[in-house]
């Protein structure tokens, strides 16, 4: 295919020039009606928020210009096929997930996964068999579970559908995709990714490999987040045998709105034309201001960039440097902190904190100016709060996650119980508690409260990192086990790994 073509992105400017009397919805029929945001982003905007009027195809059921772009996006990415999504890599982690396992059915993937898989665990009522993640003790984050883990977990569950893999981590570590895809295949399983980090991956050799050239069966892919497609533009890919059209299809008219954006789906075919173009170059100069930038980190005292060496000797396969992962040393103020006086005082909005640590997202769009403004302020922080041999306490936890004992989907419609969290030690949670960013529970729905967690939900509370959960009082949704145990032979039993 010609990959210089947009076909979606060429019929809607044709569509917008052609002056049509607009009487479908959206209601404000190309920008007729005036609005304050109108006024601040331009009529334009406006004009190409269309529906689905003739010419411009359905997403829901693509036969002309979506169709075209979407061939060309499976090109782009070495896919047999690409299915554009316009509610995020979420509604593609689901819709993968529900293709492929079914209720009482077992997929093996990390517990260090994104809330989505979670959710899609709550909907599909497949059982999760969780490899646990090399937990960092320094830095105190999750990386990556090691192939033999996995492989563990193959040979112990021999029936389980599919293998699910975070490729690559918030934080950049990536595991050996080519191993853990033909240890699956040749047990019968599937192998899916969550690429949400990993849009880049397929156009700079130095990166990690991708998903789809490690034969992977389906990958969801945040075009959005480093592809350079508007915010929840993503794309889910599928190659080979596995896994047909009509399961993914079925799974996305379960997920999909019915009334799809127009602006995500041009950004999606034109960010595809520009990595195809020009993605090489780009990231090769965005590497290289990366490790630049970490040297000049490095220099400052309270503050270390780790890189490619730090995460191999944690037990990463490989590494993407895009990631930029600073670590705090000696300084009388925490991760949380930092995030907060460096967008406040400096104006520099970085991804996301944790206690010691701080990420930024280098990206097509990345700017040295941004990266110097970064390490300017990083400077300039360093003077104000650096302490010589101040140190952090470490490792505050025995565990980084709390034990399962039922599966999502029961824990999920069993009665609920609310209880004050000091209280709930030893109880079923219900809910999904999470730091976002990045998303990753604390604990999900069938996971049982210990005093490791609610030690952790309590301090993140403190530090006004935005905590995901039911209520903010400090209560939580439980499991009443008395009502779930006087109605269980109307419901399932609990979970046993």
């Amino acid at each position: 295919m010609n990959q210089n073509m947009t076909p979606f992105l060429d019929a809607l400017k044709k569509y917008i020039d052609e002056e049509v009397s607009p009487f479908d919805v959206p209601g404000h029929h190309m920008g007729n009606a005036d609005n304050l945001f109108k006024d601040y982003v331009g009529e334009l905007t406006y004009m190409c928020d269309v529906n689905a009027p003739r010419g411009l195809d359905n997403l829901n059921h693509p036969s002309g210009v979506i169709d075209e772009a979407q061939k060309l996006m499976a090109e782009c990415y070495h896919a047999d096929e690409a299915f554009f999504l316009i509610n995020g890599t979420s509604s593609g982690i689901m819709a993968m997930i529900m293709a492929t396992v079914k209720a009482h059915e077992e997929i093996i993937l990390p517990r260090n996964c994104h809330k989505s898989v979670i959710n899609a665990l709550v909907l599909s009522g497949a059982i999760p068999v969780f490899v646990m993640p090399e937990f960092d003790k320094n830095l105190e984050i999750s990386n990556q579970p090691t192939v033999e883990d996995y492989i563990e977990k193959m040979d112990k569950h021999p029936n389980a559908k599919a293998i699910f893999v975070i490729n690559p981590t918030y934080f950049g570590a990536t595991n050996d995709l080519k191993r853990l895809a033909l240890e699956a295949h040749k047990r019968g399983m599937l192998a899916l990714a969550d690429e949400a980090h990993g849009a880049h991956l397929s156009f700079q050799d130095a990166l990690p490999i991708a998903a789809m050239d490690a034969n992977f069966d389906l990958s969801a892919v945040s075009m959005h987040k480093t592809g350079g497609a508007l915010t929840q533009a993503s794309v889910l890919l599928r190659k080979g045998n596995g896994v047909t059209h009509y399961d993914v299809f079925k799974a996305l008219m379960v997920i999909n709105t019915t009334s799809p954006s127009n602006l995500l789906i041009a950004s999606l075919d034109s960010a595809r034309h520009y990595l195809y173009f020009n993605g090489n170059e780009k990231l090769t100069e965005v590497i290289k201001m990366g490790n630049d930038a970490r040297k000049r980190i490095n220099c400052i005292p309270g503050f270390k960039a780790r890189g490619r060496e730090y995460f191999i000797d944690q037990g990463s396969y490989a590494y993407d440097c895009t990631k930029l992962v600073i670590e705090l040393e000696s300084l009388t103020i925490n991760g949380f902190e930092l995030y907060n006086i460096l967008k406040d005082e400096y104006n520099v909005q970085m991804e996301l904190a944790e206690q010691y640590v701080v990420l930024a997202i280098l990206a097509i769009g990345t700017k040295q100016e941004h990266l110097d403004n970064l390490v300017n302020a990083l400077s300039d922080i360093s003077k104000k709060y650096y302490v010589e041999k101040r140190s952090y306490p470490k490792y505050q936890y025995d565990s980084p996650f709390p034990k399962m004992v039922m599966r999502p989907r029961v824990a999920y419609q069993a009665p609920v119980k609310r209880v004050n969290l000091d209280d709930a030690i030893g109880l079923i949670s219900k809910e999904s508690i999470m730091i976002y960013p990045p998303g990753i529970p604390l604990i999900i729905p069938g996971e049982v409260f210990d005093q490791n967690i609610i030690d952790r939900i309590k301090q993140y509370k403190k530090t006004k990192a935005t905590v995901l959960m039911d209520y903010d009082d400090l209560t939580v949704s439980v499991v009443d086990y008395e009502q779930y145990l006087e109605n269980r032979d109307n419901v399932e039993d609990r979970f046993d790994d």
